[in-house]
């Protein structure tokens, strides 16, 4: 098994922004700066608050971490970091939460990484996700990126609140979202295992359930990803905590992380009940 590895500093920092190292066999792939902007309407909403650690979990060979950071407005940014070293998968993902009630005003998503200059980006014009790939001469490990809150192809219309594009440009990986919804759930879905990248993939958002009605995205989402032969499960809540349902699946939890087979169902790797949300 390939060795996998992510640190995340957050104390050092206090504008907003963390410290992201991911490293493949020891080569760092993201390193550097992981920033956030976000904006409801024509106000940006800045940090009021350094980052807090709200949890941290292990499971099923599954490693979890979330902080979170309040910004201006009653809103707050919680951040996560998931690694299955395993599967050989990451997840980077923001979630926007509001504490107050519904703004007519767009709500704006930015984030940015560093990626290693041993790596060149392979964009495609018809499709939302990126490939990484070594330069001439590198080793580097190559990797695959999926913005899972975005349609899989560009030219499909957005499926619910969300829009936006997954870019890079000069190193630099860029993850822009927007939503008419209350909050917002911005993943990104990493593939490190080399020897799948030449398989199958895909990602579909999928429908959360709520008293028999089908819930907004500003509420729930619900994301399956298959890669190769394997598929998974990623849900995130997005306000109090409640009884929903996903691919069959009920969850009481905050997140969670999952496998999934179309004969034997869903089988959690990793499920959290975060306090606040």
């Amino acid at each position: 098994m390939k060795r996998l590895s992510a640190s995340l500093d957050f104390q050092s920092q206090h504008d907003g922004s963390v410290l992201l190292e991911v490293a493949v066999q020891n080569e760092p792939i993201l390193f550097g700066l992981w920033t956030v902007n976000v904006r409801l309407g024509k106000r940006t909403l800045p940090p009021v608050s350094d980052w807090t650690k709200i949890c941290e979990h292990t499971e099923r060979g599954c490693e979890y971490i979330e902080i979170e950071l309040h910004l201006a407005h009653e809103y707050r940014l919680q951040r996560s970091v998931l690694l299955n070293r395993k599967d050989q998968v990451l997840l980077l993902a923001d979630a926007v939460l509001a504490d107050k009630g519904q703004s007519n005003a767009t709500l704006s998503y930015r984030s940015e990484f560093n990626v290693s200059p041993k790596l060149r980006a392979r964009t495609s014009a018809e499709a939302t996700e990126i490939d990484f790939r070594p330069s001439s001469r590198s080793a580097a490990p190559p990797f695959r990126v999926l913005p899972l809150a975005l349609p899989e192809w560009k030219a499909a219309p957005p499926t619910g609140l969300i829009s936006g594009m997954l870019s890079e440009m000069e190193g630099i990986l860029t993850l822009h979202q927007e939503t008419a919804g209350r909050s917002l759930f911005a993943p990104l879905f990493f593939d490190l295992n080399a020897d799948r990248l030449g398989k199958r993939y895909t990602w579909r958002q999928l429908s959360v359930g709520e008293n028999l009605q089908c819930v907004r995205e500003d509420q729930a989402v619900g994301y399956r990803i298959q890669l190769g032969q394997e598929q998974f499960l990623l849900y995130r809540s997005l306000t109090s905590l409640a009884s929903r349902t996903v691919l069959g699946h009920n969850l009481i939890d905050d997140f969670c992380f999952a496998r999934f087979d179309a004969e034997t169902g869903v089988d959690p790797l990793i499920a959290i009940e975060v306090t606040g949300v």
